[in-house]
């Protein structure tokens, strides 16, 4: 294997492992059971690569064909579930820190799913159909977290609070030129990441959120 497929592999890999915590953290917040953490951390971690190959015509999808994402994102919710069955007290009195690693490790994922969703609309063909390319890096980014958020009751964080899609929208974009003009493809993904994730700590800083027609 070239180490350009052993890094966008590890890419894969490490936006499971930050996803699957992402969704797990969000389970726990909402008090439910074992299963629920597991289901809700794989669901957060695989659903937006899914629907991607379901888009581009892929079946079955990596998850179903590949079970290495489906281990990796189980193991990691079992993790975090026992991580926080042994430190009760700790999660309840420490609810902000919790929720500032949980919004790291979002971060994080969107940005390195953002990049393998532009990757494989590149593989199959689509390098001359930019729009394609971005919508297809957003929806393998925040596809996971919208139905996440449904299942635990929520309006969906993208739709609601602080840059999310735009972020991931424009770390597509970035990472698309960037190939596109021929720069080296693990350099354009590191610059690509490092917009979703600096963009998305920006805005959790500074409070930046998308205008509203009304508070």
């Amino acid at each position: 294997m070239a180490f350009g497929e052993i890094f966008f592999a590890a890419l894969e890999v490490a936006g499971t492992i930050s996803f699957a915590i992402s969704g797990a953290m969000a389970a726990l917040e909402k008090r439910v059971d074992l299963f629920g953490v597991i289901f809700l951390g794989a669901t957060t971690a695989l659903a937006g690569g899914i629907i991607r190959d379901i888009l581009v015509g892929k079946t079955p999808p990596a998850a179903f064909s590949n079970y290495r994402y489906m281990a990796i994102a189980v193991v990691t919710a079992l993790v975090v579930f026992f991580i926080a069955w042994l430190s009760k007290e700790y999660y309840e009195h420490n609810v902000a820190v919790v929720n500032a690693v949980n919004n790291v490790f979002d971060a994080a994922g969107l940005g390195a799913f953002t990049i393998t969703g532009a990757k494989v609309a590149m593989r199959m063909g689509y390098m001359n159909n930019g729009f394609f390319v971005v919508f297809l890096a957003m929806v393998t980014g925040i596809g996971g977290g919208v139905l996440r958020d449904l299942m635990i009751g929520e309006i969906p964080f993208v739709l609601r609070k602080r840059i999310y899609a735009v972020a991931s929208i424009l770390g597509g974009i970035v990472y698309y030129r960037l190939v596109y003009y021929q720069m080296e493809d693990m350099a354009a993904a590191f610059v690509g990441i490092g917009t979703v994730f600096g963009l998305r700590m920006l805005a959790t800083v500074f409070k930046w959120n998308l205008p509203k027609a009304y508070e």
